[in-house]
């Protein structure tokens, strides 16, 4: 047997035998000693006892110093003592907490001063103080996150018996940290056991520590391979959805833009400026939530140009269309504006390069692009091989992609580089295992990160370099009556279109005709009819051969048209 072995079972069985010798220590003929029984008892209930610890220890101490220093020195030392336990109040993160507990300090400071110099015995100072005691009594024994780190500290107490029935046995828990969700533990791994070999036992620990199914995850110690974290929740934050809360007062794309709530509560933001974001997960799993999120925050900045593809017909991005200064619904219209796209790209390069600048910085001049793409698998070939050199070209130009798709294969992203230039990853919820890899990597799933359980809309996990452990989050629900209020801020696209001829269409075939119509017997220029409408020259050709074969508009020169007959 190889030494190491050897040493491993010796160890074993030293702990057995501490174990043991631990069980029947305070044993006498199968029956505990009674002194040794109620210590455990004072012991075991110390956190529910600790105000009457509290109150014996003020009378006790109080005796002493009444007895042995004078007034002013016992003035001087409960100041100090005083403003030492107010500087440890600051260390709750609660205002009810830190009200609560600069209360019992300035109670029982008061009252340890008092007693000290009058003596403690003194009417009516020891009525006050088992009377007041008990009414500052309450808070604590109902304080949830008390009782909660109490039964935390006794389950815990346990886990070294309890690991070995899921497979971790010789494994200690080294830290805890209870939170208003539940709690995360350190765990230190026997010698020889990975983390990997953890966080596949993640359906194990639930069931060793009793709690909810998909209620516990296991990542890895980002410093030791030894060690992991456990996090349980207790009380799911993610079951109701929490409604948008409203943009910044100045929202821009040069700060992280707020998508929904965390497990643990906290604003779950991404940064989207010189980065493209894939967003995967079967249908129903929320992917228009977080559509909708990142819209909310960047359509009323305005150091941002959005445009959207919306492949369903425009059933995802047509609410917003006062916001995007240009939507395709068609794959050919699709393709016509990622040849837009990355002709905006082509020219901000030689911008720069003409400046002698190496970077796009937006401002409401010169606004960051971010083109949405919805149902990226319905594109054609030639729109993905496009969406294939801006990826790859349009980070210092500020040019950004976000991707919406069911399955990022191979075969849907295409052969380029368009997944791989992903550098914001956000998984809800898929069927199957190897989807969660697609989305976020390969080997994500085996590292913990696990979207297959999620039940609800709009959970997912984020991975980029500012997420890199898998914490839930869910998505803020923008509602059609939020989406109303966001873009009705903005002028509808057709009064744009006639007011000053911008890009912003919903109807370009009406911006199409109201420009024939007006260009009189000169007709118009097809460089006119595509700032009319905002589409490209080949979709203006083939509008204007639908209306020559109609009837209803003419060629009045080489490449000039107008309308046949009265507007």
């Amino acid at each position: 047997m190889p030494a190491r072995h050897q040493r491993a079972m010796a160890r074993d069985m030293r702990r057995m035998r501490r174990y043991m010798r631990k069980s029947t220590k305070h044993q006498t003929r199968g029956r505990p000693h009674p002194v040794s029984g109620i210590s455990r008892v004072l012991w075991k209930y110390r956190s529910e006892l600790a105000p009457a610890y509290l109150a014996v220890y003020l009378a006790f101490s109080a005796a002493l110093a009444h007895r042995a220093w004078g007034p002013l020195t016992t003035i001087i030392i409960g100041l100090l003592v005083l403003v030492t336990a107010g500087v440890r109040v600051r260390r709750y993160d609660r205002t009810p907490e830190r009200t609560y507990a600069a209360g019992v300090v300035v109670l029982a400071g008061g009252w340890w001063l008092a007693a000290a110099i009058i003596g403690p015995d003194t009417n009516p100072l020891l009525g006050i103080l088992v009377i007041g005691g008990f009414i500052a009594a309450l808070p604590w024994w109902r304080h949830h996150r008390r009782r909660a780190r109490v039964r935390v500290d006794r389950t815990l107490a346990a886990w070294p018996e309890l690991a070995e029935n899921a497979g971790l046995g010789g494994s200690r828990v080294m830290s805890a940290l209870v939170d208003a969700y539940g709690y995360t533990v350190r765990v230190a791994l026997r010698r020889g056991t990975s983390a990997r070999t953890a966080i596949a036992r993640a359906d194990e620990i639930a069931s060793m520590l009793g709690v909810r199914p998909n209620s516990v995850r296991v990542t890895g110690d980002p410093d030791r391979e030894d060690h992991v974290i456990v996090r349980v929740t207790e009380t799911d934050p993610l079951a109701r959805p929490n409604p948008w809360p409203g943009a910044s007062d100045a929202p821009s794309i040069t700060v992280p833009v707020p998508l929904g709530i965390a497990e643990d509560g906290t604003v779950s933001t991404v940064t989207l400026l010189r980065r493209h974001a894939l967003i995967g997960g079967v249908v129903g799993s929320g992917k228009s939530g977080v559509v909708n999120a990142i819209l909310a925050t960047l359509g009323p900045a305005e150091d941002v140009a959005l445009w959207g593809i919306d492949l369903k017909g425009g059933m995802e991005l047509g609410p917003w269309a006062n916001c995007l200064e240009k939507l395709a619904t068609a794959p050919d219209d699709a393709v016509d504006l990622l040849a837009e796209a990355f002709e905006e790209l082509q020219r901000r390069a030689r911008d720069l390069s003409a400046r002698g600048e190496r970077t796009w910085h937006p401002d409401r001049t010169h606004k960051a692009l971010v083109i949405l793409i919805d149902e990226f698998a319905e594109l054609p070939d030639q729109g993905i091989a496009i969406t294939d050199s801006i990826a790859r070209l349009g980070r210092a130009v500020a040019v950004t992609l976000i991707v919406a798709t069911q399955r990022p294969t191979q075969d849907v992203m295409g052969n380029g580089a368009v997944r791989s230039q992903m550098d914001v990853r956000i998984a809800l919820r898929v069927r199957e295992r190897g989807d969660t890899d697609l989305i976020l990597g390969a080997g994500a799933y085996k590292s913990g990160w696990r979207t297959d359980y999620f039940n609800l809309p709009g959970v997912y996990l984020i991975y980029d370099p500012e997420h890199n452990t898998p914490v839930p989050n869910r998505a803020y629900l923008v509602d059609d009556a939020t989406v109303t209020r966001i873009t009705g801020g903005f002028p509808t696209p057709k009064a744009l279109a006639a007011a000053d001829g911008t890009k912003r269409v919903a109807d370009p075939d009406d911006a199409l005709w109201t420009a024939l119509a007006a260009a009189g017997p000169d007709g118009a220029s097809v460089a006119d009819l595509v700032t009319a409408t905002g589409r490209s020259r080949r979709w203006v050709y083939y509008s204007l051969r639908q209306l020559q074969d109609a009837g209803t508009v003419h060629q009045v020169a080489p490449g000039r048209f107008t309308t046949t007959g009265p507007s």
